[in-house]
């Protein structure tokens, strides 16, 4: 965690946007031709966007923790105090305010082009700020008056903050769409000059069929310690939620498949369904590093990684009872890290009393140690949670859970 600080004081929000604008054209030309020419290009301008664009924070309503006993330094305060000077500190209380946000941490750490010379002071914390209060014993403060002056002036920041980020996230699109269109246009008028030499030419072995970075949505990490004015902002790869939604479709289509056509999957097991499904999801996204997004490490079934981290983690399950179940989802936790914040299960379903194993489930999971709450399902054979973390409750992870009927004989 940091250290309190004055925020909105790191270096230049407006330059260190328009640092990262140079990467747009880097991107687009190094996709590949296919993708280039066959590519929705507002669908694809919508993608880096989500990649390069930023969020505003919103702040959330504040809680404290309890106040902890402390030495409070009183050395400023000699001359309305009748002490020593050898009286340095004096006992007393310490509380730590947490004011919840969304959006992208970064912003707190970087001036806007609009600022004033009295800047709040807070500590940039995981998806929180930290405002911390010491007060001497003898001395009354208002703990609330301090939290809402804090949060009146990160807000008149943020405000400021939004009116750069605004006109950055006009002009990346912009960029994005120009940058998309001017390459095309390039390979098609060197395809057009191949074209008239009249000579055949081989295809390359192994061409990618799709661009896994339309599939990426990258957040600036809350906490950039040292972000020199000239350098583009840190960001950490996380899993946007349009494109797990989408994955979701691509899984819930599958399902539908193995459940209209039961004597294809018939004698499949998991690890058999687990390759239909790996199969599907690889035909609209391709690995960074290797010829698969989608695919098997270690003991989990289905995984999307990139850059060194899990952005995806499904389990293929047959249903064994409530018991089986809620072991499942423990499996599926213990095969994710902390960051991991996507997940599915996948439950196969040989009994044909399918609503009522899906009452069962449903029980299951509002009594599993991880469950926050229940979300609304896309359809009536599936399940969403808000989960949190094992041992951290204040990190959640969004959970959804297919069941697909998949009956013997």
């Amino acid at each position: 965690m940091a250290l309190a600080d004055a925020l909105f004081s790191r270096g230049s929000l407006r330059d260190t946007l328009e640092a990262t604008l140079p990467r747009i054209e880097e991107e687009v030309d190094g996709a590949p031709e296919d993708h280039l020419l066959h590519a929705d290009v507002e669908e694809w301008v919508k993608a880096i966007a989500a990649l390069r664009g930023m969020r505003t924070p919103t702040l959330g309503e504040p809680w404290m923790d309890d106040a902890e006993e402390v030495q409070v330094d009183v050395s400023r305060e000699q001359a309305t105090r009748v002490l020593g000077p050898e009286v340095q500190a004096v006992p007393g209380y310490r509380v730590r305010v947490h004011v919840p946000f969304d959006g992208d941490g970064a912003v707190f750490l970087l001036s806007p082009s609009t600022y004033t010379s009295s800047l709040p002071i807070a500590e940039v914390g995981d998806r929180e700020l930290i405002h911390v209060i010491e007060y001497a014993y003898d001395r009354r403060v208002s703990i609330k008056g301090s939290t809402e002056r804090l949060v009146q002036q990160v807000e008149q920041h943020l405000r400021w903050a939004n009116d750069d980020i605004e006109q950055y996230n006009a002009r990346l699109e912009q960029r994005a769409r120009t940058a998309i269109q001017n390459r095309r246009a390039r390979v098609k008028r060197h395809r057009e000059h191949l074209a008239a030499t009249g000579l055949p030419t081989r295809p390359k072995e192994g061409s990618p069929k799709t661009y896994i970075a339309d599939a990426i949505v990258r957040l600036p990490a809350p906490v950039l310690p040292t972000t020199p004015t000239s350098a583009p902002i840190t960001l950490e790869p996380v899993l946007g939620d349009e494109v797990f939604e989408h994955i979701l479709g691509v899984i819930r289509s599958v399902g539908l498949d193995m459940e209209r056509s039961p004597k294809t999957y018939a004698d499949k097991g998991e690890e058999d369904r687990r390759q239909f499904l790996l199969a599907a999801l690889n035909t609209h996204y391709h690995g960074a590093a290797t010829a698969e997004a989608f695919n098997v490490s270690g003991k989990t079934d289905i995984l999307i990684r990139h850059e060194g981290r899990n952005l995806f983690i499904a389990e293929g399950k047959f249903w064994g009872g409530a018991k089986a179940f809620g072991e499942a989802i423990d499996q599926l936790f213990g095969y994710a890290a902390w960051r991991d914040t996507k997940l599915a299960l996948i439950v196969f379903v040989r009994e044909k009393d399918l609503t009522s194993i899906i009452e069962k489930a449903r029980e299951a999971l509002g009594q599993h140690a991880q469950f926050v709450e229940s979300k609304e399902a896309a359809s009536e054979t599936e399940l969403r949670a808000t989960m949190s973390w094992p041992g951290d409750e204040q990190r959640h992870a969004d959970l959804n859970v297919f069941f697909i009927q998949v009956p013997e004989g």
